[in-house]
């Protein structure tokens, strides 16, 4: 199949080198250089990773980056309180209503929800490594985390060593000309023999420009995030003073005065941001608060279909959520391994598209959802930001909210399904983490006492929960730094 890439950043670089596996004819039109500035990634890039055969070791040494073993949110839920979203892919099995109830009724004894469910989250809120260790069980290091990287230097390896049969052209594209399937063909700008601009046509046309969209946005009606405010970040790298202290095992994010700040450790540099929202803090005052650095505007949303005709739309060229939770590149990632299966089954016709992009759709406005739990369970008032986003928005209640809010107000575990694909609700799923560490236990003393059910849970059993923790943060003086571990074992 002969296929046009047009946008040089991650996304087109992450398809060129997926689709080569694939031994199609492959052309990318570069435009312009990524930024290059650090980034975070979620479990799900090993999906990506091994996709190409890459090892951990490799994909780290090629982005220049680091171990990441949770998201950890501090001044979220309220100023001066912390929790994390771990990125582990088992837990210890133990029933949510039986930590609600703990939480209710035994508060000063019961763990934090992350570290009880994900027992390495202990050891990385110390700033150390989790590794392999009896008492962080379930827990292997080779799955249960994921990474900071450079994507630029992602993508530049990506380049190098993966796309030697890839067609690499500088020239822009200066125009779109569509037609009934779809694009007929792009018009380059002229070479210095050129009479007229060149035509380019294709099989398919894979559209990396970013949110500018500029082969698929005139093909499908643009879905606005009006939930999600925030819509500007400054971003800046600065230098480590002490990689032991600073390079730590988690992306940093600081609820601020209209949205918060990221700090993510790369293996060269600390990137740091500052994600608000311009209705409530102009750039002067956000870089008063934060400090200077390079202005990037974005709009959150997603086009209704990110396939149309002969032309697919992949990462922010199909949409965008704010950069919390580190979305990004998970969602150009599932957006090319989906597109990688379909084309493997054959040339795709309409069917195939309409569940690519059914797909596409139920992912991102899952994502979106588990985005806006971070502000509707807070219970900060104390800026006009977070008055808004936590009693002036209206947020849709289609998905897995009403579970969780209507079961975890009973004296009963969380049953539930998911609206779109009928399977089984269960701890695993991320909202529970946003929900739990925002202390929305919801488990009400009226229930046990008035149906005279009882405790699934009893002193004892609880005592137990904190002694464990208490010995893994413990274990965590024994745990190396995350430098000291990637110097010995892959930067050597």
């Amino acid at each position: 199949m002969k296929i046009v890439i047009v946008g040089g950043g991650t996304a087109g670089w992450m398809s060129a080198a997926a689709l080569a596996k694939q031994g199609h004819d492959i052309t990318i039109f570069k435009g312009n250089e990524p930024i290059g500035v650090g980034e975070s990634t979620t479990p799900h890039i090993d999906q990506y990773i091994k996709y190409l055969g890459l090892s951990d070791e490799e994909f780290l040494r090629a982005t220049r980056g680091t171990y990441k073993s949770s998201s950890r949110f501090v001044d979220f839920y309220k100023k001066g309180h912390v929790f994390h979203y771990p990125n582990g892919q088992v837990e210890t099995g133990i029933p949510f209503n039986a930590w609600m109830e703990a939480k209710t009724f035994y508060p000063d004894k019961t763990p934090p929800f992350a570290e009880l469910y994900q027992p390495f989250v202990a050891v990385a809120e110390e700033g150390k490594l989790p590794l392999n260790d009896p008492l962080l069980d379930p827990y292997d290091i080779s799955k249960d985390r994921s990474f900071h990287i450079d994507g630029s230097k992602f993508s530049t390896f990506l380049q190098e060593n993966f796309c030697s049969n890839v067609r690499v052209d500088d020239r822009k594209v200066e125009s779109v000309m569509y037609g009934q399937r779809g694009i007929q063909y792009l018009l380059v700008e002229r070479g210095p023999y050129d009479l007229r601009a060149p035509k380019v046509d294709a099989d398919l046309f894979i559209d990396c420009t970013g949110q500018a969209s500029t082969l698929g946005g005139a093909q499908s009606s643009w879905v606005n995030y009006d939930s999600i405010l925030l819509d500007t970040a400054i971003v800046r790298k600065k230098e480590y003073t002490d990689k032991d202290k600073e390079m730590v095992p988690y992306t940093n994010a600081k609820g601020m005065d209209a949205g918060w700040m990221w700090t993510i450790p790369t293996w060269d540099y600390i990137s740091e941001g500052y994600v608000y929202s311009s209705k409530h803090l102009t750039e002067e005052e956000a870089k008063k608060e934060f400090g200077d650095g390079e202005v990037i505007k974005f709009r959150n949303g997603r086009y209704e279909d990110a396939w149309v005709g002969n032309c697919v739309k992949i990462g922010l060229s199909y949409g965008f959520i704010e950069p919390l939770e580190s979305t990004s590149l998970f969602n150009t990632g599932t957006g090319i391994l989906t597109l990688c299966d379909l084309l493997e089954e054959g040339e795709p016709g309409s069917f195939a598209r309409d569940r690519f992009n059914t797909s596409l759709r139920e992912h991102m406005d899952g994502w979106r959802e588990f985005v806006e739990a971070h502000y509707y369970y807070s219970a900060r008032r104390d800026t006009p930001f977070w008055e808004d986003v936590t009693c002036n928005v209206k947020y849709e209640q289609l998905h897995n909210y009403n579970q969780y809010f209507a079961q975890g107000s009973s004296a009963h575990d969380v049953v539930g399904y998911y609206a779109i694909s009928g399977e089984p609700i269960d701890v695993k799923d991320p909202i529970f983490y946003i929900y739990a560490g925002s202390e929305f236990t919801n488990v009400k003393k009226r229930h046990v006492d008035y149906f005279k059910t009882g405790t699934t849970v009893d002193e004892y059993t609880v005592a137990m929960w904190y002694d464990h923790n208490q010995r893994r943060h413990r274990l965590a003086e024994s745990m190396p730094s995350m430098h000291k571990y990637l110097q010995d074992t892959v930067f050597s």
